[in-house]
């Protein structure tokens, strides 16, 4: 190619940036975005923050005056070695925490509370086994957790490197110094994407009411009532907070992402989504595959059939993914939740489910929803890792979808729900 028509392919293709740009269709200048992701996005997009992949794989996330300025000073120079660029998107706490009886129970505490959702999934069988979750990371990639809550306490996966004194004296863990060089100052219990801070809390009570799900503490081998029964007591919670009771952004939840396969988390739970038009969120999640990551995604709580009205991530429909759609007390399909006999893989409790919330806003709370459905797959997963821990994530995830207890009423892929009783 002569450099006269070298400089006119450059052009073209930045002008293919130039007149994509939208809020709602990502900018791929090789076309590989499927059409069926570009849904509306509502007025979601940050005008002056983006989101770059490059063709090595690498992200970005800057930040520019806007899509003149950011054209101008980032796309052209690096054009050649852009695969894609998105609009950052805005994802609002109503969208994503769909609870559809948000506070059933606000305080519930002593007797009052019951474990109906591990009883159902005979999370006892595997309990006595000997199979509780040791020595597994579940991020929990969320609204932050409470990690003084009596039950979740000795459940974070600290990070010793940020812990003790430094060599002047002060404390690791608010020091304001990356002790460990891992790239995230004082994330001693986690990080907090929001506030980009080590600071870790749940101003929305959404991710500790999902960290009790998956393993609040207890010693129990049969169900109990009088306190909160994780299904997988014995295995480690990684608080990532990217929302906030205002939001959170679409390139937190990525970074967010990341953090959790940095420090070793096999599972990342997910109960959030909405209608997003995200390549970059597929691509994250795609990319999961090579790191031997389950993501386990909620289903959302529109009622609908995502093949027709699709909400991600959960209609992403990726390898090392499960989406989960949630259950009655009754093991009936929820009448809030969404389905689909291809995308919606099975279904678990997620209907007045009784979990931590930070002390705060009372220690104990009823919630509903398909984020509470969520937790439960990932705390099983965590359970059959304890009992099968040189097994791959997709022989795992083949386990939970094989093992499922069917019924012809339910509208998802295995046609079943989730059940641990084969783990004997």
């Amino acid at each position: 190619m002569q450099p006269l028509e070298k400089n006119i392919y450059a052009l073209v293709l930045l002008l293919a940036v130039l007149g994509g740009l939208s809020a709602c269709a990502p900018v791929n200048k090789f076309d590989k975005v499927d059409s069926s992701l570009n849904t509306t996005c509502n007025g979601a997009a940050v005008q002056t923050k983006y989101i770059v992949h490059y063709l090595n794989g690498q992200w970005a996330y800057p930040t520019a005056k806007g899509r003149a300025d950011f054209v101008e000073k980032f796309v052209r120079p690096n054009i050649d070695a852009i695969d894609f660029v998105e609009y950052d998107q805005k994802i609002n706490v109503e969208n994503t925490v769909k609870v559809t009886a948000s506070a059933v129970a606000p305080a519930l505490s002593g007797a009052d509370i019951d474990n109906w959702g591990p009883g159902s999934i005979s999370a006892p069988t595997a309990w006595q086994a000997g199979y509780r979750g040791q020595n597994v990371i579940v991020a929990v990639v969320d609204s932050g957790v409470d990690v003084t809550h009596p039950q979740l306490v000795n459940q974070i996966f600290y990070n010793t490197g940020e812990a003790g004194a430094d060599s002047v004296g002060r404390d690791k863990r608010s020091n304001g110094v990356d002790d460990d060089n891992n790239g995230f100052v004082d994330d001693y219990a986690g990080y907090n994407f929001e506030s980009n801070s080590g600071q870790m809390l749940d101003d929305v009570g959404h991710g500790t009411h999902v960290s009790g799900i998956i393993a609040a503490e207890h010693a129990d081998t049969q169900i109990m009532t009088g306190h909160v029964e994780g299904v997988a007591p014995s295995a480690k919670i990684l608080p990532v907070k990217f929302l906030g009771v205002d939001g959170g952004t679409l390139s937190s939840a990525l970074q967010g992402i990341d953090y959790a396969v940095l420090r070793g988390a096999k599972i990342i739970n997910a109960s959030w989504g909405g209608n997003g038009c995200s390549n970059a969120l597929k691509q994250k999640i795609a990319d999961l595959s090579a790191k031997n990551v389950l993501f386990v995604s909620a289903a959302g709580n529109s009622a609908a059939n995502i093949e027709l009205a699709p909400e991600y991530p959960a209609a992403y429909d990726l390898p090392l993914q499960i989406t989960v759609g949630a259950l009655t007390p009754t093991l009936l399909q929820a009448d809030y939740s969404n389905y689909s006999r291809k995308l919606v893989q099975l279904f678990s409790p997620g209907s007045n489910i009784i979990s931590t919330v930070p002390v705060a806003m009372g220690s104990y709370a009823a919630y509903s929803g398909t984020s509470m459905a969520t937790p439960f797959v990932s705390g099983a997963a965590a359970v059959w890792i304890s009992a099968n821990p040189s097994s791959s994530m997709s022989l795992i995830r083949n386990s939970i979808l094989g093992s499922v207890t069917t019924d012809s009423t339910y509208m998802n892929a295995t046609g079943g729900r989730l059940n641990l009783s084969s783990l004997k």
